[in-house]
């Protein structure tokens, strides 16, 4: 593990790639991208795999407004796993309480999209 990416998973409160790996392995675990429209186009979640559903609702770190309004209609089972990530982790913190105010129960941070690079090697 880096240090960058154990700094950030002390400061964000990052679930480790451990229990992200568990969970996808045993449920259909959505993955919640809140990054801009301009990073999704510069670089998709599907660069890194395409073998999960992925639903983008963009937040800031001061702003979830757009997540609120919109998570009943695109994220409907508020007991599923829904994996949070953005660029470094920071939004994706963000999105995550945002989620647990609104009821819902299994969220987890998965950090930025180049931490879940070891999606890709899942079997």
């Amino acid at each position: 593990m880096s240090s960058d990416y154990a700094e950030r998973a002390k400061r964000f409160g990052l679930s480790s790639k451990e229990e992200i790996l568990e969970l996808v392995s045993a449920s259909d675990a959505t993955f919640l991208d809140v990054r801009t429209k301009g990073e999704v186009d510069k670089e998709p979640f599907s660069k890194v795999t395409t073998e999960y559903t992925v639903v983008h609702l963009p937040c800031t770190m001061n702003d979830a407004t757009e997540l609120t309004e919109k998570a009943a209609e695109l994220l409907p089972n508020k007991d599923g796993n829904i994996v949070t990530f953005c660029g470094i982790g920071g939004r994706a913190s963000v999105a995550k309480e945002a989620l647990k105010k609104l009821g819902y129960r299994k969220v987890y941070n998965g950090g930025g999209l180049k931490d879940l690079d070891y999606l890709s090697s899942k079997s």
